[in-house]
C-alpha cells in the first residue's frame, strides 16, 4: 500500500485527546498574538487555525449541506492535524495525474446539477488513477463495484469495461449520486451511501433518530463505520485544501498551479468499426502506450456497436489526428452494407441508438453517420434517419 492510499489502520487509530476545546484555543491564540511582534500576529493566527487556513470552508461546507460550525469539531481539527501533510501530497501527485480531463469532470457534474466539488469525492475514491481497482474489485475513478455500474448503464464484460471511460463513468456517477439524493435529501447523506452503502446508512440514521451530520459523525456512538467518517473528513479536507490552492497567493500554492497547467492527454473522437492498433498505426505511435491510455477499451476493439467513443491520445499525436483520421462516410456504409434506402424513425421513450439499429438491422455507427450526429442521446420526438437495404425496404413497405 503506498503513502497516498487512504490505509484505514492509520486513520482508525486512537485520535489525539484535545486539550482544550476551539473557545478556550481561540482565547490561547488571540493572547499570544498580543506578545508577537506587529506583523506576525496576524499571519500566527490564520496559520495556527483551520479557518485561517482554509477560508473557503464556509463554502466547501455550505455545499454539501453541512454547518460550516463543523470546522470547529475536535475530532475534525484532529482529522487534518494529523493528515494535513500526507494528503497535500495526494492532492498534488492527484490533481497532476487528472489535470486533463479536471475541466470535463466539472462540466459533466454542473450538467447533472451537481456541485463541481464532487470531483473530490472521485479524487478521494481513485486518486484520479483511471485504472484503479480495490481489493473489493471496485474499479475505475468513481470506484464502481461491476453490478452497480451496470445498474447505472455501464457496459461491463470482457470486450469492454465502462468504469475505465472518463466520461461514461462520471455521467454514470453522476446519476447515481441524484439517485442517493432522491432517496435522502442531504448531500452529505450521499456520500455517506455512496462509501458505506444505502442500507447501512439507514440503518446508523434509525438508530441515531436523526440524520443530522454531527450526530451521524459521533466518534463515541459510532453510528457510522471509522471509515466512513473518515471518508467524509477526507473529501472536506481535499476540497477545503484545493479551493485554497487554486485562488492563494502564497508561492507553493502558486508552484502547484502551475505544475498542474501543462495540458495532459487530450480527448478526441474516433468512430467504430476499427482498433486501437489500428489508431496508434494512424498516429504514429507504440500501441502499448495508447491502451494504457485507454483501459476502458479492454480489448481494443472499437465496434461499429458502439457507434462512437472518444479516446485519451498524447496531445504532441493531435496533429497526426487532426491529419490522417478520416470518419467513415455514408458513402462508404452504403457501397459496403448494400444500403439502398433511408427510412425516417420517430424516437420514443426509452429508444436508445442501439435499440433502434437493432430493429432495423443495422448498427448505431450507421445511424450516427446518417444523421451527422455529434451525441447519442436521442430525446423522445427526433426524427432519426436509418439506412436499410432494398429488400428490407420492399419487405416492409408491403406491410
Amino acid at each position: 500500500m503506498d503513502d497516498e492510499e487512504f490505509d484505514l489502520r492509520r486513520e482508525g487509530r486512537s485520535p489525539v485527546p484535545a486539550t482544550c476545546d476551539s473557545f478556550r484555543a481561540r482565547r490561547f491564540f488571540l493572547k499570544i498574538g498580543f506578545l508577537l511582534p506587529v506583523g506576525l500576529s496576524a499571519l500566527s493566527l490564520a496559520d495556527l487555525t483551520l479557518e485561517g487556513r482554509y477560508p473557503s470552508y464556509r463554502h466547501v461546507m455550505r455545499e454539501f449541506d453541512i454547518d460550516p460550525g463543523y470546522i470547529d469539531d475536535p475530532a475534525f481539527m484532529d482529522f487534518v492535524t494529523r493528515n494535513e501533510k500526507k494528503y497535500r501530497r495526494f492532492y498534488e501527485n492527484s490533481t497532476k495525474r487528472g489535470k486533463a480531463y479536471i475541466p470535463l469532470f466539472k462540466d459533466l457534474l454542473a450538467q447533472g446539477g451537481l456541485s463541481p466539488l464532487f470531483l473530490y469525492m472521485s479524487m478521494t475514491e481513485s486518486g484520479f488513477k483511471r485504472s484503479a481497482v480495490s481489493s473489493a474489485k471496485a474499479a475505475g475513478l468513481w470506484q464502481f463495484m461491476a453490478a452497480t455500474a451496470r445498474r447505472f448503464h455501464l457496459k461491463v464484460d470482457k470486450h469492454r469495461d465502462e468504469r475505465y471511460d472518463p466520461i461514461a463513468s462520471t455521467r454514470a456517477a453522476t446519476e447515481y449520486l441524484q439517485t442517493l439524493y432522491r432517496m435522502f435529501g442531504k448531500w452529505y447523506l450521499v456520500m455517506m451511501a455512496y462509501n458505506c452503502g444505502e442500507g447501512r446508512l439507514q440503518r446508523a440514521i434509525r438508530c441515531a433518530g436523526t440524520d443530522d451530520f454531527a450526530t451521524l459523525m459521533d466518534e463515541k456512538r459510532a453510528y457510522l463505520p471509522k471509515e466512513t467518517r473518515n471518508y467524509l473528513r477526507k473529501i472536506l479536507l481535499l476540497s477545503m485544501m484545493g479551493e485554497k490552492i487554486q485562488r492563494s497567493p502564497r508561492k507553493e500554492d502558486r508552484k502547484i498551479r502551475k505544475a498542474i497547467l501543462p495540458e495532459g492527454e487530450v480527448l478526441v473522437t474516433i468512430y467504430g468499426g476499427t482498433t486501437l492498433e489500428e489508431i496508434a498505426r494512424l498516429l504514429r505511435m507504440n500501441v502499448g502506450r495508447l491502451a494504457r491510455l485507454n483501459p476502458h477499451l479492454a480489448g481494443g476493439d472499437i465496434s461499429e456497436d458502439l457507434g462512437m467513443t472518444q479516446i485519451f491520445i498524447p496531445p504532441d499525436r493531435l496533429p497526426y489526428y487532426r491529419a490522417y483520421y478520416i470518419p467513415p462516410t455514408l458513402e462508404q456504409i452504403y457501397r459496403r452494407k448494400h444500403y439502398a434506402r433511408l427510412i425516417a424513425h420517430i424516437v420514443r421513450p426509452g429508444d436508445t441508438l442501439r435499440s433502434i439499429a437493432r430493429r432495423y438491422h443495422a448498427t448505431p455507427l450507421d445511424l450516427i453517420i446518417a444523421n451527422q450526429l455529434e451525441e447519442t442521446t436521442l430525446k423522445p420526438g427526433e426524427v432519426v434517419m436509418v439506412p436499410v437495404t432494398r429488400e428490407y425496404f420492399e419487405r416492409h413497405r408491403k406491410i
